[in-house]
């Protein structure tokens, strides 16, 4: 009898079985592919961004709070794991297009240092050397508390970390039947007192079955590695296209969002007119060589905001799904709500990210 059972072992799972862990709490870890991060916690782009500093909101509280947080966690993990997670905190840039845009960074310059608390800057300057001054004729905005990190190397600093821990990791496991202390599969079946559903796109077919509506949806995302070292250099976050500078000499250049997709895998022509817009936008990656495409399917509660919490009519069944675009920057504090949840103690989570809030039509 384990203290905790995880479904799924993309960032979201890992991150609980990390905190529980570390609340020495006994966890196993079930994945139904023969690989970590298989979905589209295994990606290569990894933007850590906040939301605006203004109209401030219990969401963007839980936001700013665990961004604050990651360079503490991915250092601790790092530190366990004896693997790079390729977290760090550069810093982001990105264009202001027009004048009511421009004036809108600029009040919002003003805002952050109160709201941030003074922790970070928000600034807006006439440039920047890596942006093509087309693509910023009104000059940029520079924030410091952004950072990025490397998705499919963080699953694997945290699966090594988990290991060293005695966490058991099973691969393999499809779970058919998620019951109250019950998860099985044709490879038989564990006990648990808690179980964590943090299966991605396969967590919402599970919770459409037993509510019988759609609760989350697969949102194709296509992304792209580049050979070109840009060091420490900010990430770039224009036209809905991010450019991240990795530690390992690469650039992540992604994603596109779609809905409908026939290969939910496979790249084409939409990931090329991301790579040329990249290009065009920062002009020295123009002959930078594409290492690597990628397409996965990224989780999206139908109600976009994370699902996090207690299953209605399931006895101690969480659910910590839908990290669409946001999850490495929140898995890590998510991770520790479900931990206090399990535990029996209060924990403040956003009201719209609660299970019942998703459910609510």
């Amino acid at each position: 009898m384990k203290d905790v059972a995880i479904v799924g072992a993309g960032v979201f799972g890992l991150c609980a079985a990390y905190v529980c862990a570390l609340r020495g709490m006994s966890v196993v870890v079930l994945e139904k592919s023969d690989a970590i991060g298989a979905g589209a916690s295994g990606g290569i782009v990894g933007a850590m961004s906040p939301h605006t500093p203004d109209n401030w909101n219990q969401k963007k509280q839980f936001q700013f709070d665990a961004l604050c947080a990651a360079e503490t966690f991915w250092r601790d993990v790092d530190a366990c794991s004896g693997v790079s997670s390729g977290y760090g905190r550069i810093g982001r840039v990105f264009p202001i297009p027009d004048e009511r845009l421009l004036g809108l960074a600029q009040m919002r310059a003003k805002s952050a240092t109160e709201i941030w608390q003074g922790k970070f800057r928000w600034d807006v300057l006439q440039s920047h050397a890596l942006i093509a001054p087309s693509a910023a004729p009104f000059g940029v905005v520079h924030d410091t508390m952004s950072a990025r990190i490397y998705p499919a190397l963080a699953c694997q600093s945290l699966r090594a970390a988990l290991m060293k821990m005695g966490v058991e990791i099973r691969m393999g496991c499809v779970v058919e039947t998620v019951q109250d202390s019950i998860v099985s599969g044709q490879w038989g079946e564990i006990r648990a007192n808690a179980i964590v559903l943090a299966a991605g796109v396969g967590g919402f077919e599970f919770l459409d079955r037993k509510f019988e509506m759609q609760t989350g949806s697969g949102v194709k995302g296509q992304g792209a590695l580049l050979q070109y070292d840009l060091g420490h250099a900010p990430q770039i976050n224009a036209e809905g296209i991010y450019i991240i500078p990795h530690e390992d000499g690469t650039v992540g250049v992604g994603s596109t969002s779609e809905t409908d997709w026939n290969n939910p895998t496979g790249t084409d022509e939409k990931l090329d007119f991301v790579i040329a817009s990249a290009k065009r936008i920062c002009p020295v990656l123009q002959n930078a060589i594409v290492k690597k495409r990628w397409a996965e399917l990224r989780p999206k509660a139908r109600k976009r905001t994370p699902m996090l919490g207690a299953i209605p009519g399931c006895n101690n069944v969480y659910a910590a799904l839908g990290g669409y675009k946001i999850g490495f920057g929140l898995a890590h504090k998510s991770a520790e709500m479900i931990a206090d949840m399990i535990a029996g103690t209060t924990c403040d989570i956003p009201a719209n990210f609660t299970v019942q809030h998703h459910l609510d039509l």
